[in-house]
């Protein structure tokens, strides 16, 4: 039973992935499947509650796929990278049109997977906590706060009003937020002037409070 529920299951979210949630039906999965309507009915008795299990097999896989990583990996640095990469790789399956209808079209689906998307915060809390105790991860952050504040900016960022008000691309925002969020806006030159000018205001303030 388990097995031909997963079948379904796997089988829908390919389907959606490739053609949008707006033209997901039972009938095309039966019949990509070769079973009857009725059998899928059997463990899916409304369309609505299959694209909810199917969006809540798939968020559960990518996280196991996230932990999976971190089994399999000790540097936390390398962990960081290689869940980036295979979250950038999944999030690309998608884009922007077929995201803005399933949220508009399924609220309670889209909740779904904003929920998974701040359960992963444990996940980065784990590596950010390593990479300070290995050296990596600047001493004066907090790792439960920068795992917070990674999620929330993710989170944030891929709304599709966000991206659609600002006429951006899934794969442009992927790649600016990931360069941003691991290397910061500005090279070794503006990080030195940042720098010098933090220096200097601090300099003028202990001249003015002597």
């Amino acid at each position: 039973m388990k097995k031909i529920k997963d079948i379904i299951l796997k089988e829908g979210f390919r389907s959606m992935a490739v053609n949008g949630i707006k033209s997901f039906t039972v009938e095309n999965l039966a019949s990509k499947l070769a079973m009857s309507k009725k059998t899928i009915y059997q463990y899916f008795p409304k369309k609505e509650i299959l694209i909810k299990k199917i969006i809540d097999f798939r968020m559960k896989k990518l996280i196991n796929e996230f932990n999976q990583i971190i089994k399999e990996e000790s540097d936390p640095i390398i962990q960081f990278i290689k869940i980036r990469e295979h979250n950038i790789k999944f999030a690309k399956r998608f884009n922007l049109e077929k995201l803005t209808h399933l949220k508009a079209r399924y609220p309670n689906i889209w909740k779904i997977i904003e929920k998974y998307r701040f359960d992963r915060k444990n996940i980065y809390k784990q590596i950010f906590t390593l990479s300070q105790a290995q050296g990596d991860l600047r001493e004066n952050l907090d790792p439960e706060v920068c795992a917070a504040l990674y999620m929330n900016i993710f989170n944030s960022t891929f709304q599709p009003e966000f991206m659609n008000d600002n006429n951006l691309s899934i794969d442009l925002t992927i790649d600016h937020l990931q360069e941003i969020l691991s290397n910061g806006f500005f090279n070794k030159k503006g990080i030195k002037k940042m720098n010098e000018y933090q220096n200097n205001k601090l300099a003028r303030f202990i001249g003015s409070s002597k």
